[in-house]
């Protein structure tokens, strides 16, 4: 692929000081690129086969700030709810198995993902573009130096409260300012689903 790679910079004479082919190890490479000697990515597409998981620490440091981060979860059997463990294992976050929001939720699990990590940087991700499709899922992200997003980030990460016996369900976020403090927030207004008086599961 690399072979190929230089034989298209030259079939389209294109600059080889700009689009340099490299054959190694992703992590290594994205890593190096946070020293003060090296150039960030502007743009970092990850589409490994299955999880990107493992690289997303990687790429939330590679990217410079106001680039674009890209990326493809194949995993679609674990970010679905097949394997809630596995889910919680790799993204830190519960799926909800044969919820009827089942792809928005894999998305919104794999952005709160590349969210935190972001933040351990101070750093905080935009949202561009987000998609779900049949085993997949695709987000398409800006990464921002923004120390202040970072610190509004529990307002917008948060947990679904499911009823176990209707479609009913109510979304709780982590954190609520309260006298312009961050403070914990709130579950659902009742302890049982209004409807059937089902218990809530949770998601997220």
């Amino acid at each position: 692929a690399v072979e190929q790679a230089h034989e298209n910079i030259k079939f389209n004479e294109a600059d080889a000081t700009i689009i340099k082919p490299h054959c190694g190890d992703a992590l290594d490479l994205m890593y190096r690129s946070r020293a003060a000697s090296e150039k960030k990515f502007d743009v970092i597409d990850l589409d490994p086969y299955g999880s990107a998981a493992p690289f997303l620490d990687a790429a939330v440091q590679g990217v410079a700030s106001g680039g674009m981060l890209c990326v493809t979860c194949t995993d679609m059997v674990v970010l679905g709810g097949s394997h809630p463990e596995t889910c919680f294992g790799r993204y830190r976050s519960m799926p909800m198995p044969n919820g009827r929001y089942l792809q928005e939720l894999a998305l919104r699990i794999l952005l709160q993902t590349i969210e935190a990590k972001a933040n351990a940087y101070g750093r905080s991700i935009r949202p561009i573009l987000s998609v779900g499709m049949a085993f997949y899922v695709r987000v398409f992200v800006e990464i921002h130096d923004d120390k202040a997003a970072v610190v509004k980030s529990s307002l917008n990460i948060g947990h679904v409260y499911q009823s176990a016996q209707c479609p009913s369900f109510f979304v709780a976020a982590q954190g609520m300012l309260k006298k312009n403090n961050y403070v914990p927030s709130r579950g659902p207004p009742a302890s049982v689903c209004e409807e059937t008086g089902a218990e809530f599961k949770i998601a997220g």
